[in-house]
């Protein structure tokens, strides 16, 4: 959908996967066809009428015809129940096989696992991801308190560096501009003043502006890692690179 997010992705796959040769790394195909699927922020606001899930499905189901068993979406908005819930009933109604794992769900469980005393985390993510709650529901659903961003960082920072057409990370992805890791860097720092004991990068190109693990002392959790991580326990185990 954001097609550097995708590539994002499949190197995360490539590095995490233990080889010694190129016959040791495991298949996988990703699927980049971005003009087929609207903007999925805009439906989630009202300003597009078209749902991305009727495309999200199409894909799914022309991955089925490959061989695909396990598959994931590199779009932390796509998983908003008004899209993710019409994609999955739409696989349903076609028969299609295709096991497809939700990138909020293993992020929320990962961080019951590697951070059980963490209380509190912070969200970076679309002004989809906050309208729907995204984050927010999965992170109470297990006790978590969310913590957000006030409206302006929301916008001036997190938005803008999303989708400003002259440094947005959308605009730029093949070379992030200073300016967007710069306001991504600084609504860190504002979710970490607000008492975010963590921060998950929860739009799949944020993770491009910020490389780093920790920021001010505290873990920068991005979803795409952990889901290709998650990607490869459940199809070829034995080469996870992190298994030792």
């Amino acid at each position: 959908m954001g097609p550097q997010a995708g590539l994002d992705l499949a190197e995360k796959l490539i590095t995490l996967t233990r080889t010694t040769r190129d016959q040791d790394h495991i298949p996988f195909v990703l699927f980049s066809l971005p003009g087929t699927v609207p903007d999925r922020t805009a439906f989630l606001l009202g300003q597009e009428d078209i749902n991305p899930a009727y495309a999200i499905a199409d894909q799914f189901e022309k991955m089925s015809t490959m061989g695909i068993t396990v598959a994931v979406m590199a779009c932390n908005t796509a998983h908003a129940s008004p899209i993710f819930d019409v994609v999955m009933d739409l696989l349903r109604d076609r028969g299609v096989e295709l096991r497809i794992l939700h990138l909020v769900q293993e992020t929320i469980a990962y961080i019951r696992q590697n951070y059980a005393q963490i209380q509190r985390v912070g969200i970076l993510g679309t002004q989809g991801t906050y309208e729907s709650r995204l984050y927010e529901q999965a992170l109470e659903d297990v006790g978590l308190e969310t913590v957000l961003p006030n409206p302006v960082i929301r916008e001036n920072n997190v938005h803008a560096a999303l989708y400003s057409p002259v440094f947005g990370i959308k605009a730029c992805s093949d070379a992030i501009s200073e300016e967007a890791a710069n306001r991504i860097r600084a609504a860190i720092c504002h979710l970490h003043e607000r008492g975010a004991e963590a921060v998950i990068l929860g739009c799949t190109e944020l993770p491009l502006a910020v490389k780093e693990s920790h920021i001010d002392g505290i873990p920068i959790l991005d979803p795409a890692l952990i889901i290709a991580e998650k990607l490869i326990r459940e199809t070829y185990p034995d080469k996870l690179s992190s298994s030792d």
